[in-house]
């Protein structure tokens, strides 16, 4: 493939997979050679900027098995010792944190994993990186996760040896770990353009080369056509899996709302443009919440209603059952101002309406509106220097 094809196959505009034909003919050999896994729904703790507390996410496992979810994968941008600081021992605390994460998913009958980037193995992967990688590995595989998924997601990309670098890091860590449910995020994830204007543009036969390396058990990320996608349709779907050589794991970045402008709102619609039927063209999905803890759970029972509710689903009545543990009085506030911090956010609300309605969440003692007070006092303001920790 010519690095023109290439990068024609990122934009999503190449003549091949513009054809609905030749995709489901390649999906359809996919499907024969791929190792068959179930598909699951997970929540990927992926976000910048403010972090959940410990104990929020202890409390989590619970309320993910009662709505129907299969895993939770712990992956904060914020966490450096996954990132920036990765060939560095985890603390003893850190350790115990991960430890105590795990019993709380299994206690709850899902499975739990991390997201971890190796930053700087993309560039250079050498005899002392290897050593590094090794160490790293086998401090992880002491916290026995279920799940790991390796994330070159937002890092310097487009070097020639991009892809070669890629698989030779997720093949020694499946050697390493041959049990686990194991993941990688490619450096350009999405068919959105604006991955090539920041990291670089793709390289040629990047994608071909992922496929020739990766063995066909490891799941590969996707996050659609957009970085934020509004929607994933059956054609998206076979056209990633054409790209992908596989299902796509579709990491799904809403209700995500941690970057400058995506800070300013708060996203609690309940899912919509997601079918179902995504559970026959997709890997698996997995959502990137809120940076908002409490919030975020009104929106996350709504996706796993698509997927058991099925044709049945109604994006409002699901939002309305969302909000049904909430006290009477704040489901009625979130239910009235929810499309008011969706669609006009912080920007959008004048001063003295901002007083009310600090005011009005101020009275009510319970942390959904602890939360929303936060926000609309800027609790939440975005940070640049999140992006580079």
């Amino acid at each position: 493939m010519s690095e023109a094809n290439s990068c024609l196959l990122l934009s999503g505009s190449h003549p091949l997979l513009s054809s609905a034909i030749i995709a489901d003919n390649l999906l359809g050999k996919i499907e024969r050679g791929h190792v068959r896994k179930s598909f699951t729904t997970s929540i990927i703790e992926g976000f910048y900027g403010r972090q959940w507390s410990w104990e929020q996410r202890y409390a989590l496992p619970e309320m993910l098995a009662r709505w129907g979810y299969s895993s939770y994968v712990y992956a904060p941008k914020g966490d450096t010792s996954l990132r920036h600081k990765w060939s560095h021992a985890f603390s003893g605390e850190q350790f115990a944190n991960f430890e105590k994460l795990g019993r709380a998913c299994h206690a709850a009958d899902i499975a739990w994993g991390l997201g971890w980037s190796p930053v700087g193995l993309q560039a250079k992967y050498g005899v002392s990186e290897r050593k590094k990688l090794k160490n790293k590995i086998n401090e992880i595989q002491r916290l026995k996760p279920d799940i790991l998924w390796v994330l070159f997601d937002d890092l310097p990309a487009g070097n020639k040896r991009l892809a070669e670098n890629q698989v030779a890091v997720v093949g020694d860590i499946q050697q390493q770990l041959p049990d686990i449910q194991l993941a990688m995020c490619p450096s350009y994830y999405s068919f959105d353009p604006i991955l090539e204007e920041l990291f670089g543009a793709c390289p040629a036969n990047y994608f071909q080369d992922l496929n020739a390396g990766l063995a066909l058990d490891i799941d590969i990320l996707w996050t659609g056509n957009r970085v934020i996608s509004d929607a994933y349709s059956g054609d998206d779907c076979r056209r990633a899996a054409a790209l992908l050589g596989r299902k796509p794991l579709i990491w799904d970045n809403y209700p995500v709302n941690d970057g400058r402008k995506t800070s300013r709102f708060l996203h609690l619609a309940p899912f919509s443009g997601r079918s179902p039927d995504m559970a026959g063209w997709c890997r698996g999905h997995a959502i990137n919440p809120m940076n908002q803890f409490h919030l975020s759970t009104l929106v996350l029972p709504t996706l796993a209603d698509v997927y058991t509710s099925k044709s049945s689903y109604d994006p409002a009545l699901a939002f309305e059952r969302a909000i049904a543990v909430l006290p009477d009085e704040l489901a009625k506030l979130i239910a009235r101002d929810a499309n008011l911090f969706q669609q006009r956010g912080l920007d959008g609300i004048g001063s003295v309406e901002k007083i009310s309605l600090v005011d009005e969440y101020r009275n009510i003692a319970h942390p959904v509106a602890i939360e929303v007070c936060d926000w609309l006092t800027e609790g939440y303001q975005f940070d640049p220097a999140c992006l580079t920790d």
